[in-house]
């Protein structure tokens, strides 16, 4: 929990642990921000800090590093600023992340190719239809990733699950299961 010491309808400074202060001529002891209601703080000047959130969307939004306080009747809400991303960086690591995990999930079923070399073992249908799949959602993805040219059309691809669980928004990271390939 931190505070915030407010006079003239402005954020004097950001307390972030008890310590004594000195208010208006008078010491007061670090022991107030623990026994004192919120009112008696409030007499004072002093003011719970409330963080507020900014929705951050790390893909496509980093944080500025500035801080917005705003006082409100019974406390100082805290925001941290955030700006957009490039565009074509934001593309460039969505492309990277989606080849990384379509390798990651057609590293769980190389055996089987490895195998057929080794042994000379058919691979089953139902393996090969499955990294197809896999390699075609892959596909998909990246082209509709290209394609993007701002923020709101990237975010346009998120998935949205209805209430059953079915996808009914974009395709970012909706890859096949194996579970629906079976032999």
């Amino acid at each position: 929990m931190s505070w915030a010491e407010v006079k003239a309808d402005q954020v004097i400074r950001i307390i972030s642990s008890p310590q004594p202060m000195f208010i208006d001529g008078r010491q007061h002891p670090a022991n107030i921000f623990n026994h004192w209601s919120t009112d008696e703080l409030k007499a004072i000047g002093i003011y719970n800090v409330v963080h507020e959130s900014n929705n951050l969307d790390t893909k496509t939004e980093s944080e500025t590093g500035k801080v917005t306080y705003t006082i409100h009747s019974d406390h100082v809400s805290k925001l941290h600023s955030k700006r957009d991303k490039e565009i074509d960086s934001v593309k460039e690591n969505e492309i990277n992340a989606i080849n990384h995990y379509q390798n990651t999930i057609l590293k769980q079923t190389d055996w089987y190719y490895i195998r057929k070399m080794d042994k000379g073992t058919d691979v089953p249908a139902h393996i090969q239809n499955f990294r197809d799949a896999v390699r075609v959602s892959g596909d998909k993805m990246i082209s509709d990733v290209t394609a993007v040219t701002d923020k709101a059309g990237f975010q346009a691809l998120y998935p949205v699950f209805d209430k059953d669980g079915k996808n009914i928004g974009g395709t970012l990271h909706v890859w096949p299961d194996i579970d629906d390939y079976p032999e």
